[in-house]
């Protein structure tokens, strides 16, 4: 009789098991594959809520000059030859003064350049929005190889990321004409 009622016993537990798989695979169907069409379109926009307003963005700040006051050095290159420039300018508002030094870059190679590309002098300039102009003044004596020369340089540029680039033109009363002038300075 024991075998008879684990027999009976085993087959309730077999039937209930399968009956349990049954009734989960229908609710599953049911919920996943029997939605009426009205449940598988999105809600009409009417029925939408809506949401909260973002918060107001603050306007950008207004667009003043760019802050150069500081010490500015790399390099120059033109027509003819290339040089270590450094600035140190002062600000006040778009007016712009201070003091401005070019070198060799090499010193001994025997190039003109390497006499004529050492000056020290001052630079006035203007600024509008992140746009510099400079124009630098090299005057005759002073302690630098060829005292006898004057130049000049005027430079245009953009200021962005800590660095000013732009082309300059200028002259040298003893070398002439510099052209095609191209300047690439980093905030020190």
């Amino acid at each position: 009789m024991t075998t008879t009622k684990n027999a009976k016993d085993a087959k309730k537990s077999y039937v209930l098991f399968v009956f349990v798989i049954f009734v989960s695979f229908v609710v599953l169907l049911a919920a996943c594959g029997s939605m009426t069409p009205a449940m598988t379109t999105a809600p009409s926009p009417a029925a939408q809520v809506p949401s909260p307003a973002p918060p107001p963005v603050a306007p950008p700040p207004a667009s003043g000059p760019a802050v150069v006051s500081g010490t500015w050095a790399g390099m120059g290159a033109d027509s003819f030859s290339p040089e270590l420039m450094t600035w140190v300018v002062t600000q006040s508002g778009t007016t712009l003064s201070g003091t401005a030094q070019i070198n060799a870059v090499d010193p001994a190679d025997g190039t003109c350049g390497s006499c004529h590309k050492v000056k020290r002098g001052t630079l006035t300039g203007t600024l509008s929005g992140n746009a510099v102009t400079i124009s630098m003044t090299f005057p005759a004596g002073g302690d630098v190889p060829t005292p006898i020369c004057e130049a000049s340089m005027t430079a245009t540029g953009t200021v962005a990321d800590r660095r000013i680039t732009g082309t300059y033109t200028g002259s040298d009363t003893c070398e002439g004409i510099y052209s095609n002038g191209v300047i690439d300075l980093a905030r020190q």
